[in-house]
């Protein structure tokens, strides 16, 4: 028996098996009984495309010493490692580099921007879908108006509870992918309940519970975006993903509409679940790269300071965010404005659109679905707006859009229009609208980069999340009460004096051409900062895994 360093024995009568490990190690014993490194083999088992540790460890000054000792051990010698230096926790050296099945698929960016955009679509699409038929229901329960905008509430509220809880798990956890599963979980399950409720009670429980899984959606997938594109292509990637949100939005009511007219009112919701389980596939299949070197960087944190210390490097250290600091930063504010005036002018229109269209052309829920399609057509230039931001800034492009906007809701208000000029309105609005959100979360994006906190980004979504849901909160009441009270004309003005109103923040606070032009130069030195210190990590281990090979071979030899 042969003493170890730490106390323990090791039985070396069983040659055979040392032998069999060190026929695959990188450690070599020559005919003089020293310890030598082959480099060749090294880089082949753990697949490195840098020099081996010995030799990279040589260029670093405060690991001299240590080469020298290593390069130098007779045999017998044991090379000691602290116990939090042991890689129990790690992979196999045997399961090192290998990836797992269908890698570049998973990680691809076209492959996460898919499933984001599917889950946007189908969070909103089950939130729009019982639009035209929530009045029949709350009709067969001996409801009235007054249940229908209760339920519209406690959605809200489900979305402006849950989002900030959300966004502080998945900053902590770095993860985004587990906390959306569990809001896509009980989507379904709110989702099933609202199919088969047949009291009032059971619809509010759903509905909140619909409105809890939207602010883990929207937050986590969105802040899943934010981790896996960069700066320059943040504008466009979101606006790719955000067509699924416009197109579940106000597509919902018109498949609602069409789907319970041809195949009966538990239609809608077969149509709901089928996508939530697309959804819940494609997200368990994603492979969280970012969030993987994250959870890395904080293993390995200690170890980085004394490297960079040991280099001379300024080691910086994290900053800590709260969601007030983030929201009273100017440019916040701006955006958080865009995005409640978005919400509030989509939402004005759903309680008040179908009545009016009823009362005047007498058209049944499907055809009022169908015109509902004329702001669904428009969101094609969400990638478009996205691009414009990423070269120009959000500040000219939103600004033009709600002035826009405003000017359509203007003409919308005139009286005894044809069919097909109310149509032709609702497209000029849907593409106005459309061209509000997608510089809008690249403004975020950069407003929680500018403090620093790179664990922030969940948790500023998640105030979008809230800032869209108040808009979707008060759109439906103010909208409904001057609806009831002066009519449609009225709405559409007020609406518009709303989004004129509001302008001139944006103007003064968002970002123009010169700002982003900064927070692409910010992001770009950060991520190079990333990358440096995710090859120290690399290094780290390769340099763990040699010290353990090392000590293995030493053991299997013991001097006579």
């Amino acid at each position: 028996m042969q003493p170890v360093a730490n106390g323990s024995a090791v039985n070396l009568s069983a040659s055979n098996t040392c032998d069999a490990d060190h026929a695959s190690s990188p450690i070599n014993i020559n005919n003089n009984d020293k310890y030598e490194f082959d480099a060749t083999t090294y880089n082949d088992k753990y697949e490195l495309d840098s020099t081996p540790p010995s030799a990279a460890v040589a260029a670093t000054p405060n690991y001299k010493q240590e080469l020298t000792e290593t390069d130098s051990l007779e045999k017998g010698t044991v090379i000691p490692i602290r116990p939090d230096q042991a890689l129990s926790n790690q992979a196999p050296l045997s399961d090192v580099g290998k990836k797992p099945f269908l890698y570049g698929l998973r990680t691809h960016k076209h492959y996460i921007t898919l499933t984001i955009l599917l889950a946007l679509f189908t969070d909103m699409v089950s939130y729009g879908i019982i639009i035209p038929i929530m009045p029949s229901i709350i009709e067969h329960m001996g409801g009235d108006s007054t249940k229908t905008g209760v339920l519209v509430a406690v959605y809200a509220a489900g979305i402006m509870s849950a989002s900030p809880i959300f966004g502080m798990i998945s900053d902590k956890m770095a993860s985004r992918r587990l906390p959306m599963m569990i809001g896509l979980t009980g989507l379904l399950t709110s989702t099933i309940i609202f199919m088969f409720a047949k009291v009032y009670w059971l619809l509010i429980i759903a509905r909140f519970f619909q409105g809890v899984s939207g602010g883990a959606v929207w937050t986590l997938g969105l802040a899943l975006m934010t981790d896996s594109f960069p700066a320059s292509e943040m504008g466009i990637q979101m606006g790719k993903s955000l067509i699924g949100h416009t197109m579940g939005m106000l597509g919902g009511p018109p498949i609602g509409g069409l789907l319970h007219d041809a195949y009966g009112e538990r239609a809608p919701f077969y149509f709901c679940i089928v996508f939530i389980l697309m959804v819940m596939t494609a997200l368990g299949c994603l492979i969280e790269v970012r969030a993987d070197e994250a959870l890395e960087l904080r293993e390995f944190d200690a170890e980085l300071r004394e490297r960079a210390l040991a280099k001379g490097i300024e080691f910086k250290v994290p900053v800590k965010t709260s969601l007030w600091q983030i929201i009273t930063t100017k440019r916040m504010i701006a955006a958080v404005t865009v995005t409640t005036l978005e919400a509030f002018d989509l939402s004005s229109l759903e309680p008040t659109l179908p009545f009016y269209l009823r009362d005047r052309f007498g058209m049944s829920e499907g055809q009022i679905g169908l015109v509902f399609i004329a702001f669904t057509m428009p969101t094609i230039v969400s990638p478009l707006a996205g691009w414009v931001s990423d070269r120009y800034g959000a500040k000219i492009l939103c600004c033009t859009a709600v002035i826009i906007c405003a000017c359509f809701m203007l003409v919308l208000s005139i009286e005894n229009k044809p069919l097909w000029g109310i149509v032709l309105n609702l497209v000029g609005i849907g593409l106005a609208t459309s061209s509000f959100i997608a510089p809008i979360l690249g403004e975020i994006s950069a407003v929680v980069r500018r403090t620093g906190d790179s664990a922030a980004y969940a948790r500023a979504f998640a105030i979008f999340n809230m800032a869209f849901s108040f808009g979707m909160l008060i759109g439906p009441i103010i909208a409904g009460y001057i609806y009831q009270h002066h009519g449609f004309k009225w709405n559409c003005i007020t609406t518009a004096c709303i989004l004129f109103f509001f302008v001139p923040i944006m103007i003064m606070w968002m970002g123009d051409r010169k700002a982003k032009m900064e927070d692409i130069a910010m992001y770009e030195r950060e991520e190079e900062e990333r990358q440096m210190m995710l090859a120290d990590v690399k290094l780290i281990k390769a340099e763990r895994r040699a010290a353990e090979e090392l000590n293995a071979a030493t053991l299997c030899h013991p001097a006579l």
